[in-house]
Order: C-alpha cells, then structure tokens, then sequence
C-alpha cells in the first residue's frame, strides 16, 4: 500500500510537470503528502515575549471523516492551562466555516471561537487561532510566482490568497515548496496593509511510517520581537481513535 501511495504521487507529480505545473497542483501535492487517517503527536512550544520564555506541552489527535476533519488539542503543561482544550471540526467546503471551541477548566466553560476570535492569539504565541485549523487548498487560490531559493533548494514560490478575505488577518501567503518531496519549508504572512507580518520554517523531517512528516517549526513576528519554537514528537499515524473525543459535550467529561 505504502509502495502503491508514493507510486500514485509521483506518477500524478509527473503528469503534471508533463504540462504546466500551475500553483494549485503544488499545493495539492503538498496536501497530499499526508495519505494518513488520523494521528496522534505531543508538542512542546516554547514562546519567547523579550525576556520572558513560556513553556506550552500538549497532546494533539486528528482524525479524517471522508474529506472533512476533526482534531483536538489537549494541553499539559504547565499546571494553569493544564487540560485547556481546542476542539476543531474543518470542512472541505469552502462555503461552510470551520466550527471551533475552546474549554478552560477553571471556569468549567467550554467557548465557541468564531469570526474575529479566530484571528486573536494561540495560547500568547506567534501562531494565531486560524493557523491551527486545517486549511482547504480551495480555501485560497494559488498562484505559481515562479522559483526561489530556501536553504540551497531552489523552492517552487506559490502565492496564496485567501477566497474570504473577511475570515482572515491575512492578505496573502508566500509558500516556499520543495520541488520534489512538495513539502513546505517555509511560509511568509502579509498583514491587510500588504506587509510581511511573520514568517514560519519548517524543519526536522522525518519520514514515519511512509510518510514524510516535520518534527519542528520556528514562527517568528518582527516587528513585537517575539518568536515560537514549536517540537513535535512521539508522532503516530492511523492509531484507531474513538470519535466520542472530538464531541464537543465531551470536552467537559
């Protein structure tokens, strides 16, 4: 099966280099990079505030339901966001808005996310609430601006903007994509004003269980000198995962 996947991708990569590779290929190949199911991960993400660093340990499932998905992040550590959770369901149609919550066990409250409350900050990170929904390729259009090089790789440069603007604190995204393993190394984000508000590098890659898969990445905003070191680790594909987790009455269970 594993030998039939990567045949299918680069059978489907080469057809498509056969004509003319557009922006939205690449960034299907990238999407389908991930044949997996579900998944299960642990992260620690380190936040640098000037002199300040904060320290964030969560548990983190996914699971796929046909073209849709749901996941949800549990954290850890430390003792005051301990057992905080994100419960997140992404839906392919680009019509229908992703539904997101939040519980915070101190006050036993469990908080939907939506509009505006999707652009605020990711537990005081660099990493917004929107980053860490699942973005559908058809969610922005993809155009290819052409080559540039990223770490001695001569990247495809894909231009994403978003389809509803209103949705989003960002105007566009600048993709660097690796031109054969179509894995994102890095990801520019441009503010409404058109001014390059962060930056993301992916790195780390390992590939498990037939899959090429990144194990860290750094989310830096210049202009508040603030930055996210993020690890994952203990990463496990296609795990059988009850769907009563992503339930949103089971968030208070």
């Amino acid at each position: 099966m594993k030998k039939l996947i990567v045949t299918i991708l680069t059978l489907t990569a080469l057809s498509v280099g056969a004509s003319e590779i557009t922006g939205r290929d690449i960034m299907q190949m990238v999407e389908d990079r991930d044949s997996s199911l579900t998944s299960v991960m642990e992260t620690a993400m380190f936040i640098q505030r000037g002199e300040q660093t904060l320290e964030r340990r969560t548990v983190s499932y996914r699971k796929k339901y046909g073209v849709d998905e749901k996941s949800l992040i549990r954290f850890e550590k430390p003792a005051d966001v301990r057992d905080t959770m994100y419960l997140t369901w992404s839906y392919e149609d680009p019509e229908r808005e992703d539904d997101m919550w939040l519980y915070l066990p101190a006050e036993s409250l469990v908080r939907r996310i939506s509009g505006g409350g999707k652009k605020g900050a990711f537990m005081r990170s660099d990493f917004a609430n929107e980053d860490i929904q699942k973005r559908e390729v058809d969610d922005d259009t993809h155009r290819l601006i052409g080559k540039r090089e990223f770490s001695g790789i001569n990247c495809y440069e894909v231009e994403s903007v978003p389809v509803k603007k209103e949705d989003t604190n960002y105007s566009k995204k600048i993709v660097l994509v690796h031109p054969e393993m179509f894995l994102v190394l890095k990801t520019e984000y441009y503010d409404k004003g058109g001014r390059m508000l962060k930056t993301a590098v992916y790195g780390g890659f390992v590939n498990i269980d037939g899959i090429d898969t990144y194990t860290k990445v750094l989310m830096e905003t210049p202009s508040r000198k603030t930055k996210t070191f993020l690890e994952r680790s203990n990463i496990r594909y296609n795990e059988e995962i009850s769907d009563t987790l992503f339930e949103q009455s089971s968030l208070k269970r």
